[in-house]
């Protein structure tokens, strides 16, 4: 096990001497013998690790079980651990999500504050080839295509796997010959989820074919992901001029989308689909064909409506790729002091309240305060200070509404439309109800990110402040 998951850092450059590295560990096998693994490896590599559970609270004491397995074992490994637990059934209805698609969201979200927070260039999670056999299988039942097959990468940004060339019974193997317990989660054998099903009913069938069939698919998977790389290469040389930003879209170039052959117009598509904030991977096979007959067919003025809140519009010689208008209504109250998640604009909110002693300046408070930008400053996207006692104690965070204005600072309290403040600040019309805006009962107090208003800003005679600050959630 351990000269296979050096080999595959090596191939793939997955890590560097001197790297932290925060391990994702559920208490599975999986993840128990990545950890072990990564452990055993660290003085040879250099690396030090960093635990991270995240406890979904789908299964009550069971997940609430598993967390204290996964302290317990940071602990016993002497290795450093967040441990957290997120209400991902509440996400899950606020936000129509599957408890699949939530949890994966959660998790990843976590994961990242988590990496930021103790500065760890990667991720390690435990996919091993059994996962990425088991993908290719799903994804080959629904039709996939090249891209789609190459299934699970070995890295991706900063997150890798250093598993991926290993069997799940040669993870079992390694935990049994080092005497090293797990936990099982009961969902991973009920037959509801399709992936269950391929591991329990469709893996062993192939298997009588050939007894290597997990490693022989993990091949091919990693083959189709050599081949898909060069054929994206190659695209971006043919692409040029075809797909262009244009105002608020993204626009395609009919006539050099027309000489493209098939295959680059099927990736053409779906590059232009993520341009457009949409997510070309849940496209189907049939949409993406259909998508495409439409580019080379529809006359101007036409329209296709795609999957997942996109629009496509025949205009003359082009193909305009929008995102359809949905209406977004967002208010919540926020606590002083505090932290608050608004999963409609995918924001996490601090509020805290800090003194000025003596007719101290804002940067003083910040600096005695600890809170003048350090070396986490990138995890908050933005941050703005007010008089507390001018804001007031109910202050929310909200969407834009008909008739909103605000006294932009800097312009002397003049007033100005929130709709023309916008347009002047090249915010696109698709993005412009998700701006998040700081409230003071009816009036706003900050465009985040953008502007604060005039009115509720400190100064000299200034107490008491009130500081906030906005985290996007990954």
């Amino acid at each position: 096990m351990l000269s296979n998951v050096k080999e595959t850092i090596t191939k793939y450059s997955l890590l560097t001497p001197g790297d932290r590295v925060v391990v994702a560990v559920s208490g599975g096998p999986d993840s128990v013998c990545l950890l072990h693994v990564l452990l055993l490896l660290s003085k040879d590599l250099d690396l030090s690790l960093h635990v991270a559970h995240l406890d979904h609270m789908f299964r009550g004491r069971e997940s609430a079980g598993e967390a204290l397995f996964v302290a317990d074992l940071a602990k016993k490994l002497s290795v450093p651990a967040t441990v957290e637990q997120f209400d991902v059934p509440a996400l899950c209805r606020e936000r129509g999500l599957s408890a699949q698609a939530g949890a994966r969201e959660a998790r990843y979200a976590f994961l990242g504050r988590v990496a930021r927070e103790v500065n760890a260039a990667r991720i390690a999670t435990g996919h091993t080839a059994s996962d990425q056999a088991e993908t290719f299988l799903l994804r080959l039942t629904r039709g996939a295509g090249v891209s789609g097959l190459a299934g699970i990468p070995p890295i991706r940004e900063n997150i890798i796997r250093p598993l991926i060339g290993a069997t799940r019974e040669e993870v079992l193997q390694h935990l049994a010959s080092y005497r090293m317990s797990f936990v099982s989660d009961p969902s991973n054998t009920k037959p509801v989820y399709t992936r269950n099903r391929v591991r329990s009913e469709l893996l062993p069938v192939l298997m009588r074919f050939n007894p290597r069939m997990v490693q022989t698919l993990a091949w091919e998977a990693s083959l189709l992901r050599d081949e898909d790389s060069a054929a994206e290469a190659c695209l971006d040389i043919q692409a040029e001029g075809i797909l262009v930003r244009a105002e608020d879209s993204i626009a395609v170039v009919r006539e050099g989308f027309s000489r493209l052959p098939r295959a680059y117009q099927r990736r053409m598509l779906r590059r232009a689909v993520d341009a457009a904030g949409g997510e070309a991977s849940r496209l189907s096979s049939v949409q993406i064909e259909e998508a495409v007959a439409f580019l080379l067919s529809a006359q101007t003025g036409r329209a296709m409506e795609l999957p997942h809140g996109l629009r496509i519009i025949r205009e003359y010689d082009r193909f305009l790729f929008q995102e359809q208008a949905t209406a977004l209504t967002c208010s919540a109250t926020l606590p002083v002091p505090g932290i608050s998640s608004v999963p409609e604009l995918a924001i996490e909110v601090e509020t805290r309240i800090l003194v000025a002693k003596g007719g101290e300046d804002e940067a003083s408070v910040l600096e005695r305060e600890g809170c003048l930008p350090g070396p986490d400053a990138e995890n908050y996207v933005w941050q703005a200070l007010f008089d507390y006692d001018k804001i007031g104690r109910k202050i929310t965070i909200r969407n834009r509404l008909a008739g909103d204005w605000f006294c932009p600072s800097g312009m002397g309290g003049k007033r100005k439309k929130l709709q023309d403040f916008l347009v002047d600040s090249k915010v696109p019309r698709r993005m412009r109800d998700r701006v998040p805006l700081l409230a003071a009962q009816d009036d706003i107090a900050w465009v985040a990110g953008l502007r604060t208003d005039e009115r509720f800003l400190p100064n000299r005679e200034t107490q008491r402040l009130l500081l906030v600050r906005i985290l996007h959630q990954a």
